[in-house]
This record gives structure tokens, C-alpha cells and sequence, in this order.
């Protein structure tokens, strides 16, 4: 887990504060007994860059409180699953803005925690989009989900606007150096 301000949780009944020193992280390998304040939204995090710069990318998750975890690697996404399912906090997916990371969303979170989690576009994705997308990013993915069942407005409109530009953008991008 990472965070850039103070987080209140639980591990083992016991209070604890969350805030790893800028350059590390805290592995919590006791997840089942590891509860974060209600108030705290889980965010989990595709790529590893976007992991370890989560200080430049506050201006993203101003109206939030959030607790980053990583995807990575991916053979521990059962158990970030199985840690999320019983938790009461929401679960923001924030990964590639193209199909493979949608369908990384749908495939391995949306469909385990259902209205629990939401997929996290920024305000200017569009034109985040159009400016600094990769067109062989648009042209070497396919689909693997079934796009009649997304319900969330914000996820139709990614879609929307990925079609219209005909590419698809790293997460990276938000990074501000």
C-alpha cells in the first residue's frame, strides 16, 4: 500500500497509521485482518511508475481520500480481491485509458465487487486522449469484455472517446514531473 498523507486503519484489531517515507512502501502480508477507515477509497494502481509517483499525481484525487495499491504483481490480485470484497470501502480503479486496462477493470475487479468499485477517469481525458494517445496502442488491442453490460457513464464515454480518436493512453501520462 502507499498513501502521501496520514491513514487510519486497523491490522490485527490494533490502531495504525499508514505514511511510508517517500521511496518506500508498506506490504501488508496480514491483508485479512488489515481494515482502513470507511472514509478511506481504495485505489488500486495498473502500473508500477504511477505506484511509486503517487505524490505527483495528488492533484487527481483532491476530492478523495485515498489508499493506493498496486496490481502488480498480477498473480496477487486474488488476494487484493478477496481483501476488497469483505471491506466496506469503495474501490477506484485507476489504470490505462484503453481497452486492455478497461478490461482489466471489468474482468478481474468490476465483476467481484460490482457497485463497490468505479473506474477512475480524470476531467480532461478526452483531450488527454486526443493529444498524447497512441493510435498502435488503439490498433493492437481488442475488446475482451461485453460492452452492452457497462453501466458506468464515465467508462461509456472513455469508450467513446477511444473510438473517436482511434487511440489509447498509458496512465503515465498523468505523472506531473
Amino acid at each position: 500500500v502507499n498513501c502521501y498523507s496520514p491513514t487510519l486503519a486497523t491490522l490485527n484489531g490494533q490502531a495504525i497509521t499508514i505514511l511510508p517515507t517517500n521511496g518506500t512502501f508498506n506490504f501488508i502480508y496480514d491483508f485479512e485482518s488489515f481494515i482502513p477507515e470507511q472514509d478511506i477509497t481504495i485505489v488500486g494502481i495498473e502500473n508500477p511508475e504511477n505506484f511509486r509517483h503517487i505524490d505527483k499525481q495528488k492533484y487527481l484525487f483532491k476530492n478523495i481520500k485515498p489508499l493506493f495499491v498496486s496490481r502488480y504483481p498480477q498473480n496477487q490480485s486474488k488476494d487484493l480481491i478477496k481483501w476488497l470484497q469483505p471491506i466496506p470501502n469503495n474501490y477506484l480503479h485507476f489504470g490505462d485509458f484503453d481497452f486492455a486496462g478497461i478490461g482489466i477493470y471489468l474482468n478481474e475487479f468490476k465483476k467481484h465487487l460490482d457497485n463497490k468499485a468505479k473506474f477512475f477517469t480524470p476531467a480532461n481525458i478526452d483531450s488527454s486522449i486526443k493529444k498524447s494517445g497512441s493510435k498502435k496502442r488503439y490498433d493492437e488491442q481488442k475488446i475482451n469484455f461485453d460492452i452492452g453490460k457497462i453501466k458506468e457513464e464515465n467508462l461509456l464515454q472513455l469508450l467513446d472517446s477511444i473510438h473517436r480518436h482511434k487511440k489509447g493512453l498509458d496512465q503515465e501520462i498523468f505523472i506531473n514531473e
